[in-house]
């Protein structure tokens, strides 16, 4: 789940009111295989990160008619090791079978990747260390029923795109400082067997961790790489990489880091909101955070403000300003007549909110606009939200977001319920 709020919300999240997901009967089939071939208890990993977050990973890695299997795991069994396991199972003779078992390094899997080079299929799995600010990639070509090792590395931040546009995978990978070396990102091309370095760009040393990496676009259409990171304790900053070519010589390049000239953002920030593809078209949204009307930086659960930016030219661009709430997973865009005016506070009620015109003094509300709240399907059917709308709903029906608009709300600031329904949009 993506970090972004303007605040820590301690009301309950979303995926409290959803029921977890069961295994389906192949899953259940290839867990019961790993069981007997690993003769012992056994507890799944997931990747914690990533578009694979499965416990098992059912793919196609040789070209053959069926798939494969990978899960990792680890014992249970008393007096065995813990270390992580990377199992491949394959389908014979309509039977689940383990073909290859690994020891991993690591205390947990970050995230899983399938890289397909030519006709060669590349495993990439990011590993974590409980006490350690750093990762580490092994990336892995299977050949039959082994998984051949073909590299390692440690890394801050770790990426899977197509960088270059050549149609194929690429590595992006984030080093961390030391005391002989800048940080610096590194372009990983898979070329004769193995990974080469295809340019580097130096990375900001005042960010001691990245909380996240993606990829999308620049408004100009250029390819990029977004990179969330922590200065410190208590505010984050956004990097931004490129990729361009001069006389057929890549060269990636940090777009809003130089060392000779280091300038500073709107996005620069507290602690909590990370890039977005708010509008489905792959150019990522970057946020910054104001407090809202009555809050301060300085005062704990202040709620914020957030507004996006697109980077264009070497500038951030605004494009709108919303309220952000991420353990809802939603998020308001706000009308420009909200901005400096509205507020927002928890209300008496759980899992709602209350937008409401600021004024100064002991009584901060001046007038009610809108509530917000999160209710299971079967509160919102017993009807006793009857003086509600439903806006939205996720979590397959389960979730419903109703909104109520006072009657008292100041005209000049009342938007309507189709305004609200506009404005209003899932946040994953």
């Amino acid at each position: 789940m993506l970090l972004l709020s303007g605040c820590a919300f301690p009301q309950t999240g979303v995926e409290s009111l959803l029921a977890a997901p069961l295994l389906n009967e192949e899953q259940n089939e290839v867990y019961a295989a790993l069981v007997r071939e690993t003769g012992s208890s056994i507890k799944l990993l997931y990747p914690q990160r990533g578009e694979n977050r499965s416990a098992f990973l059912l793919m196609n890695l040789d070209e053959e008619a069926t798939n494969e299997a990978v899960a990792f795991y680890q014992s249970t069994t008393a007096n065995v090791t813990t270390s992580i396991h990377m199992a491949v199972l394959d389908k014979q003779d309509g039977q689940w079978r383990a073909v290859h078992d690994i020891s991993l390094e690591g205390t947990q899997v970050e995230d899983v990747a399938v890289m397909k080079e030519g006709g060669v299929f590349l495993l990439a799995v990011g590993l974590t260390y409980a006490s350690e600010n750093t990762s580490l990639l092994k990336a892995y070509q299977f050949n039959g029923d082994i998984m051949d090792e073909v590299y390692s590395e440690d890394y801050q931040a770790k990426l899977i795109c197509d960088m270059d546009s050549d149609d194929r995978d690429d590595i992006v990978l984030v080093r961390g400082g030391t005391e002989e070396a800048a940080p610096f990102a590194k372009l990983l091309v898979y070329e004769d067997g193995g990974f080469a370095e295809k340019g580097r760009a130096a990375t900001d040393p005042t960010i001691t961790r990245y909380s996240s990496i993606r990829s999308g676009y620049l408004k100009n259409g250029q390819q990029a790489v977004y990179l969330d990171g922590y200065r410190g304790s208590a505010a984050m900053t956004t990097e931004i990489l490129g990729y361009t070519e001069n006389h057929g010589q890549g060269h990636l390049v940090n777009l809003t880091y130089d060392s000779l000239n280091v300038q500073s953002y709107p996005v620069d920030r507290p602690l909590g909101a990370e890039c977005a593809d708010l509008n489905n078209d792959l150019i990522i949204e970057v946020p910054g955070l104001t407090p809202m009307p009555g809050y301060s930086a300085e005062q704990a659960g202040a709620f914020y403000l957030t507004t996006w930016y697109n980077f264009l030219d070497g500038q951030f661009e605004k494009v709108k300003s919303s309220y952000v709430n991420a353990s809802q997973g939603y998020l308001l865009d706000f009308p420009e007549s909200w901005e400096g005016k509205v507020s927002v506070r928890k209300s008496a009620q759980s899992n709602e909110m209350l937008f409401y015109e600021y004024q100064a003094g002991d009584d901060p509300v001046k007038s009610e606009l809108l509530y917000i709240r999160m209710v299971k399907r079967s509160e919102w059917e017993s009807g006793v939200y009857e003086d509600y709308e439903v806006i939205s709903s996720s979590g397959g029906g389960q979730i419903f977001y109703l909104a109520k608009i006072p009657a008292g709300a100041t005209p000049a600031l009342r938007m309507s319920m189709e305004e609200v329904k506009r404005n209003f949009s899932r946040y994953y």
